[in-house]
């Protein structure tokens, strides 16, 4: 073997020793999610039989959660992301006095801490009857994620050969019509990154369902995990089984958009 042959052969074994190092807590999950309550105490040891009961008493609990939890995500994610596309759109295709300016002031919303305006937020969500509602919810994660959106789409954006919007717009399409037309079908795969990060970053709120919710119907699923840790006796098995359904939607929105989101992720970093 020579010497770029055993680099590889060392590279694969680091990769593989990751994902078994990453691998274990969800196994260990999957292993207790299906274990009576006296068995839990035996972390590694399998199961003498399948306790579904587990998820099934799991979902009693969470499964409005996990209603509400779709109900604030699908939306947000949709808002943040086209609202972001049209602050990224001409960021990257058109130069004009201030666009640093702006772009940077848009990504300073990044680097605010949510528990610094939580509760003017919650003083502003009273004021204007959003509180305990679908529609501030998706206000306040739409307003927060706008930021990161347009980073990612704007530097996507930025891949794209700016002849091709001249081409355009000679042969007569408008600004607009090229946005719609052309930019947002070749943008597929940053959408699928950014749709992805997104989705991931509301489903596992926890700080603004805590404080901007109150009632069962709204409350999203992350609170009503928070319900198991917080009680006396925590019934690990069904905590295991509330938390492997909890991510379960997260996983199938990554298997849905894993090819695009590797593409979107990769062209999003080429420019800065």
């Amino acid at each position: 073997m020579n010497k770029k042959q055993i680099l590889r052969v060392l590279l694969y074994v680091v990769l593989i020793l990751a994902a078994l190092l990453f691998a274990i807590p969800l196994v260990v999950m999957v292993i207790t999610s299906i274990k009576s309550p006296a068995e839990v105490v035996n972390t590694f040891a399998l199961p003498k039989g399948i306790h579904v009961e587990n998820y099934t008493k799991a979902f009693g609990v969470i499964g409005r959660g996990l209603l509400n939890s779709i109900f604030m995500t699908v939306p947000a994610v949709l808002i943040s992301a086209f609202v972001g596309s049209l602050g990224a759109y001409p960021l990257s295709q058109f130069r004009f006095k201030g666009d640093s300016a702006v772009y940077m002031f848009l990504l300073a919303g990044l680097f605010i801490p949510t528990q610094i305006v939580i509760i003017p937020l919650f003083q502003i969500m009273r004021t204007l009857k959003l509180y305990d509602t679908y529609m501030g919810m998706w206000l306040v994660h739409t307003v927060y994620g706008i930021p990161i959106c347009t980073f990612y789409l704007r530097n996507f954006f930025a891949t794209i050969p700016g002849s091709l919007l001249e081409a355009s717009l000679i042969d007569g399409c408008s600004i607009a019509g090229y946005y719609f037309r052309i930019l947002l079908p070749l943008a597929k795969p940053g959408f699928a990154a950014v749709i992805i990060l997104q989705a991931r970053s509301i489903w596992n709120d926890l700080l603004f369902g805590l404080t901007l919710t109150r009632s069962e119907y709204i409350r999203p699923v992350t609170v009503e995990l928070a319900t198991f840790v917080g009680q006396t006796d925590v019934q690990y098995g069904q905590l295991m089984a509330a938390t492997l359904l909890s991510i379960l939607p997260t996983i199938i929105v990554f298997l849905i958009f894993r090819r695009q989101f590797i593409s979107g992720v990769l062209g999003g970093a080429v420019k800065g």
